[in-house]
């Protein structure tokens, strides 16, 4: 298994989830630490300020379907441009291109009713998701596959639910809190 560390930044709702996911077992280091310590660093967010690694893969999610909306306020680009469909992308962070290689993207919905609160929302629960997965395939050398997604938490993309066998999600009624 290869070793990997988060980048600490203000988004500390997906800093928690993957320390969930992961048992607390994940180092959060600051942005001017040696990268080179780990196999795989996890950025949480637009980290202009970090150092280039030489050895160390880098990865980040951003908050729309790349390669449209780039930026540190894409979600009110997606929102605000009309599209019906947003979404999380996971990319790589390659030394001359921030935006690299796509690994894994999710759409959200932006439905004729759908607030930019409600919107925001329902982006951070897929990212929530969809990153610790995507880290998990990482490191373990394994090829990511949405099914994954929905083994380790429940279908409903609106709560924050980890149980597996919840009786809730599985129902498909959403998850009420297990």
């Amino acid at each position: 298994m290869k070793s990997f560390a988060i980048v600490e930044s203000e988004n500390k709702e997906i800093i928690y989830s993957i320390q969930e996911y992961f048992g607390n077992n994940c180092p959060i280091i600051s942005p001017e630490d040696n990268f080179d310590n780990y196999d795989l660093i996890v950025l949480t967010g637009f980290e202009s300020k970090c150092k280039w690694s030489e050895k160390a893969e880098i990865i980040n999610f951003h908050p729309s379907l790349l390669p449209s909306f780039k930026g540190e306020d894409a979600l009110k680009q997606s929102f605000l441009s009309g599209v019906k469909v947003g979404g999380v992308s996971i990319h790589r962070v390659e030394e001359n291109n921030f935006y690299g290689k796509i690994i894994a993207q999710y759409p959200v919905l932006i439905g004729l009713t759908t607030n930019f609160y409600d919107y925001t929302k329902e982006v951070e629960a897929v990212a929530k998701k969809l990153y610790p997965v995507v880290i998990d395939s990482i490191i373990n050398d394994r090829v990511f596959d949405f099914p994954e997604l929905f083994k380790t938490s429940c279908a409903s993309t609106k709560c924050s639910c980890s149980n597996s066998s919840c009786s809730n999600c599985s129902s498909g009624n959403g998850c009420k809190g297990c």
